[in-house]
């Protein structure tokens, strides 16, 4: 899978993100050779950084790094307009922000039927995702007002967009709420903010909340209001990214139904380890046992265990192809495993077998690590069959480009080791899996 084009998305938390679904679906349906993966990032600067050591060619931003604006080398007009970015593309070694949620959604309205021009707007909250509500509803001719806790933010965003501001108390909702036709949420919680007796049928809806169904949704559908699920401004948003990412047309019908696809997997439990050689499994690994209580399967260990030799012995006697079919034979029968750690061979991906496996099976994590951070951390003992000879360095960059597209397909997400404990890494895959 060498080749591949790699596109991705950082956030903190990250791993709840259903972007990486609908852009897969998105590139499967096009017949483009392209992944796309999440990355838990710790900071804006990390994400970048990160993004760009592993060749990523465009990636989204998710909260709470939307303010990624400040430094990207360039801002189209749209992103400026808005003043936060959520997609970046990396071109001639230079970093372009967009904004795409502001075509979210709009085309969010538009796609349901209802009709923005005209019409009085209520926006909740005042952070990343209000930003790209409001811009769209003064773009589109709707009178705006933004309510929020903390009045005085609501009142800064009303002055730099031009529309009124109000606080979510009770007296101010009601009197905001008369003669209001659309109602948008974006507080990133499922909580009551609106009280329910508030909402008319008359009323269009729409919560950016969509981890679970919200307040502010149920609460709509009870009052027979139009309501459009926030997946729709998800899915749009991310319309607008592919066509950025791709130059193509994006087949919307294909990432709507990835984007309202569910996801068992966090049900099984179990984390499965990839990456590289050196890329800190084995210690990331043991680190993670420790904090869950999770037992360790090292897939390498199985294999010496069942084969009765060490691997160096397997392929000089057997080769590197029995040795693939005996670590794919492993990988099988973890299909049942539940709530075990699975630390893979590094060279475990190549198999599409072996890849469908874990993804079925597990939450994998893909480790990355410099090849400068690898070639330090491998002991030059003999026991790596595929470093023999001269310029091991050589040989790990090749060997990681070629496998690059298939840690991108197996993977759900990717941490950076360079720099950080193991005890580090296992408390960040541990917040975004609990």
């Amino acid at each position: 899978m060498a080749g591949t084009d790699i596109f991705a998305i950082i956030g903190k938390p990250v791993l709840h993100s259903r972007s990486p679904q609908m852009h897969n679906a998105a590139f499967e349906e096009t017949g483009l050779d392209a992944h796309y993966v999440r990355i838990a990032a710790d900071s804006r600067e990390e994400g970048l950084d990160l993004a760009g050591r592993m060749g990523i060619r465009g990636m989204n931003v998710t909260s709470p790094f939307k303010d990624i604006i400040d430094i990207v080398d360039s801002v189209d007009p749209v992103a400026a307009k808005v003043g936060a970015v959520n997609t970046v593309l990396f071109k001639d070694g230079k970093t372009q922000g967009h904004n795409t949620d502001m075509f979210g959604v709009s085309e969010s309205f538009r796609a349901n039927g209802v009709t923005i021009t005209g019409k009085k707007a209520l926006v909740l909250g005042a952070g990343g995702a209000s930003r790209a509500a409001v811009a769209a509803m003064v773009e589109n001719g709707a009178e705006v007002t933004i309510a929020n806790r903390t009045v005085e933010k609501a009142k800064a965003m009303a002055r730099e967009f031009g529309a009124g501001s109000c606080s979510l108390s009770l007296e101010d909702l009601k009197t905001n709420l008369a003669g209001c036709q659309l109602v948008i949420g974006c507080l990133n919680t499922g909580g009551r903010a609106v009280p329910a007796g508030l909402l008319r049928k008359d009323m269009a809806i729409m919560d950016a909340y969509y981890a679970s169904r919200s307040a502010l949704t149920e609460d709509g559908l009870a009052a027979g209001c139009i309501v459009i699920d926030g997946r729709e401004w998800l899915l749009h948003q991310g319309v607008k990214a592919f066509e950025l990412f791709t130059g193509k047309k994006a087949p919307v019908r294909a990432m709507r139904k990835a984007a309202y696809a569910q996801d068992a997997k966090h049900e099984i439990g179990n984390i499965a380890l990839v990456g590289m050689m050196g890329s800190g499994k084995d210690s990331v690994g043991k680190a993670l046992s420790e904090r869950s209580g999770n037992p360790v399967v090292d897939t390498d260990s199985e294999i010496v265990r069942i084969g009765g030799m060490e691997i160096k012995a397997i392929f000089a006697d057997a080769g590197e192809g029995a040795f693939r079919k005996m670590e794919e034979e492993v990988i099988a029968s973890l299909d049942k495993t539940t709530n075990h750690i699975i630390n893979c061979g590094g060279g475990a991906v190549v198999s599409a077998k072996n890849r469908k496996t874990l993804k079925q099976a597990a939450t994998v994590v893909w480790l990355w690590a410099d090849i400068g951070t690898i070639v330090a951390r491998v002991p030059d003992d003999g026991r790596r069959p595929l470093l023999g000879g001269n310029d091991p360095e050589k040989k790990l960059t090749e060997l990681l480009a070629k496998r690059m597209g298939a840690y991108a397909d197996a993977s759900d997400m990717v941490l950076a080791t360079d720099g950080k404990t193991p005890q580090m890494i296992a408390e960040r895959i541990l917040y975004e899996t609990h």
